[in-house]
């Protein structure tokens, strides 16, 4: 359990690592600079680090200046096509990715609670889910550089075009890196995601210019630095801070960028992809969700209650994969939607540092307000109402939403069809398996599904009813997240999964016997 306490800030702005939530210098750098070449640099404009459980501005961070973006880019090239990673044997590019990983889990209480500060989860969560997954992410990464191998297959030509069949021809398809990646990182769990990522694009031997999220970039800085110092060659991991719409707009129309990778929303990934489009660049998307729970009478009505929660409220609901409406057969609806509001009223809610917070601060008080908007629109317009909403604890900030449950929503609402990314769920009753797949499948995202019942044949039937990248049976979350997300659809996003989104496949046809 991580060390930090919950003991509030004055209002005044502390030197890093003075904050009394964290530890003496768990806050390392002021401002956070570039990391370039293997070098950090501090050439760009100051930019506050905003804590969103309290609002105030321990530190900062450099913005990017144009020059050292490209010489970012410029670095990872290099880097790239002299070989130095990418030619690295596979077994000497895992002891890197393991020891990053040996190094996550040594430092797990601070790269905890300086999640928690940056994005506003609970720092105990943080623990126990974010930083061992990311830790996960560079094991996973490594055996995968263990063990990446490639395919082969005979052929011959057809009789009637030489006799005999002519050369016997041995087709080998083996997997090379994708190039220079430009990564696009999000705010909601940057520790994590930015881990599975950067792992991954390693583990296939690319070098990356990572842009952490404007919002959020102190624990993928402090995650570039164990890189580093785990023995990554200098140039294979470069990180820019700073704005999408100035160093991210820079980074996806190079042409020296082999591919572009975001994970955030959706109308980003719109804008990536038309600019990638510019130089044909290859682009690699996971996006956004509005991921169906659907509970049928015949379920485990008690696990079903549990998931559901946490399905919703788990990262105050900022997660791709949120189960974000709730799809309940008739007969069952009223205690399944009062049971999972019930089980959402007792969530502890407060400081994201505090161990016993599970509903921490969303990223940030605007986030807040737009959260807030969707509720408030759609009760105005009498699309849905209001089953639970505790009041939340005095002297918490703006950027604190409680975990709101809301009912009897009407089917093609706003509320109904847009990612809140927020602790908003929104549920309605279904009359028939038929029903509960046309609701399921009737919003543009595609990237998750759940399904609960105790009927075997109907799990399998409504997986595959499912217009989404991944089903889960009677739970939500795997325990794994680095090895078996599927490939999302429609809005979701347009990708491969893991290592796979960082390779191409180079077939090599090699004749093996005259003829």
């Amino acid at each position: 359990m991580c060390a930090a306490t919950s003991e509030q800030g004055t209002g005044e702005v502390r030197s890093p690592g003075a904050d009394p939530r964290l530890r003496p210098g768990w806050l390392r750098t002021d401002p956070y600079p570039q990391l370039i070449g293997g070098r950090e640099a501090t050439g760009g404009t100051p930019r506050p680090i905003t804590d969103p459980s309290t609002g105030l501005q321990p530190a900062s961070y450099l913005a990017a200046t144009p020059e050292e973006v490209d010489a970012a880019i410029t670095a990872a090239r290099t880097s790239f096509d002299t070989g130095v990673w990418r030619r690295m044997p596979g077994p000497r590019r895992a002891e890197v990715l393991e020891a990053a990983a040996a190094a996550i889990r040594a430092d797990a209480p601070r790269f905890a609670a300086l999640e928690a500060f940056d994005t506003g989860k609970g720092v105990s969560g943080a623990l126990a889910n974010d930083v061992y997954e990311a830790a996960n992410a560079f094991s996973y990464a490594a055996a995968v550089a263990r063990t990446a191998h490639g395919d082969a297959r005979r052929a011959t030509f057809p009789p009637e075009l030489l006799p005999g069949g002519g050369p016997r021809i041995l087709t080998v398809r083996e997997p090379e890196p994708a190039g220079v990646v430009a990564e696009l990182l999000p705010w909601n769990g940057p520790l994590m995601t930015g881990s599975q990522r950067i792992a991954s694009a390693l583990a296939a031997g690319c070098s990356i210019v990572a842009k952490p999220p404007a919002d959020a970039v102190v624990t993928l800085v402090e995650l570039g630095r164990v890189l580093g110092e785990a023995g990554l060659p200098p140039g294979v991991l470069n990180l820019v801070l700073g704005s999408g719409g100035t160093v991210g707009e820079q980074l996806i129309t190079d042409p020296r960028i082999d591919l572009i990778s975001l994970t955030g929303g959706t109308e980003t990934g719109r804008r990536v992809m038309a600019a990638a489009a510019r130089n044909l660049t290859p682009v690699h998307l996971e996006l956004g969700g509005k991921s169906p729970v659907v509970v049928f009478a015949d379920a485990d009505l008690e696990q079903a209650v549990g998931w559901a929660m946490m399905a919703a409220f788990v990262n105050m609901g900022e997660v791709c994969v949120a189960g974000s409406r709730l799809l309940i057969e008739e007969s069952v609806y009223e205690e399944v939607l009062h049971g999972v509001a019930e089980a959402a009223a007792g969530l502890p809610v407060g400081d994201a540092l505090d161990p016993k917070t599970f509903i921490g601060p969303l990223i940030s008080e605007g986030h807040a307000d737009r959260v807030r908007g969707y509720v408030s629109r759609a009760l105005a317009a009498g699309d849905a109402e209001v089953i639970g909403s505790p009041a939340l604890p005095e002297g918490l900030g703006p950027a604190f939403v409680a975990p709101t449950v809301l009912g009897g929503v009407r089917r093609g609402c706003e509320l109904e069809q847009q990612e809140v990314f927020g602790p908003v769920l929104a549920a309605m009753p279904f009359g028939s398996e038929a029903e509960a797949g046309e609701i399921a499948n009737g919003t543009s995202y595609g990237l998750n599904g759940t399904v609960f019942t105790r009927d075997l044949e109907r799990a399998f039937r409504f997986a595959d009813t499912l217009d989404c990248g991944e089903v889960n049976v009677n739970c939500h979350f795997a325990p794994d997240m680095n090895g078996g997300r599927g490939e999302p659809r429609k809005a979701s996003g347009f990708s491969r999964t893991g290592v796979d989104a960082y390779t191409r496949v180079k077939a090599v046809n090699i004749q093996v016997h005259s003829g």
